[in-house]
């Protein structure tokens, strides 16, 4: 009998402590690369993208074969493929207690070719639309700097035309001495 309680409790410590685990299995985090160490998913929720600065932001969840879950926040820079490393919170056997944080302030790396934060870029470049959004932002650059040209133009002729006029006026005073 104290056999089955002592099972029974062990049985319901474990219950609980696998449905607090740290997850990242729900609809939010998207599966964007595995290899035989690890498997990485990028959060959706967290994801933003600055056409200004061809930016994105996101984090992402890399989980290890040995149990160990590392969620880190990164911005990523397109234009050289590289990525800004922030915060990073280390789960152990799928714990919801941080094991180890550390904030890297944003120290720069750029991606290794075939590897999980290459995968990670191509991943968030396509779900925050990034080459949509940015031919349009460059588009609408090209737009407001051609309307701000046809601006100079229009004031630079209006100038020329008020100067000339002056020109003319003074020209007749001078020949009617007014």
């Amino acid at each position: 009998m104290k056999k089955l309680l002592v099972l029974a409790a062990l049985v319901t410590t474990m219950s609980v402590s696998v449905a607090s685990a740290k997850e990242f299995n729900d609809a939010r985090w998207q599966w964007f690369y595995s290899n035989s160490d690890y498997t990485g998913k990028v959060d959706l929720n967290t994801l933003s993208y600055d056409p200004e600065t061809d930016t994105a932001k996101a984090w992402a969840a890399w989980i290890r074969t040995t149990g160990i879950q590392d969620l880190i926040s990164y911005k990523i820079h397109f234009s050289n493929n590289s990525l800004d490393v922030f915060d990073r919170n280390t789960y152990i056997n799928g714990s919801d207690e941080i094991k180890r944080s550390q904030n890297f302030n944003g120290q720069n790396h750029v991606a290794a070719p075939g590897m999980g934060d290459e995968a990670l870029i191509a991943s968030v470049k396509g779900l925050v639309g990034r080459d949509t959004k940015l031919a349009d932002y460059k588009k609408q650059k090209a737009d407001e700097a051609q309307l701000q040209e046809q601006k100079r133009i229009e004031e630079q002729k209006a100038a020329e035309k008020k100067a000339k006029h002056e020109r003319n006026r003074d020209i007749l005073r001078g020949i009617f001495g007014i």
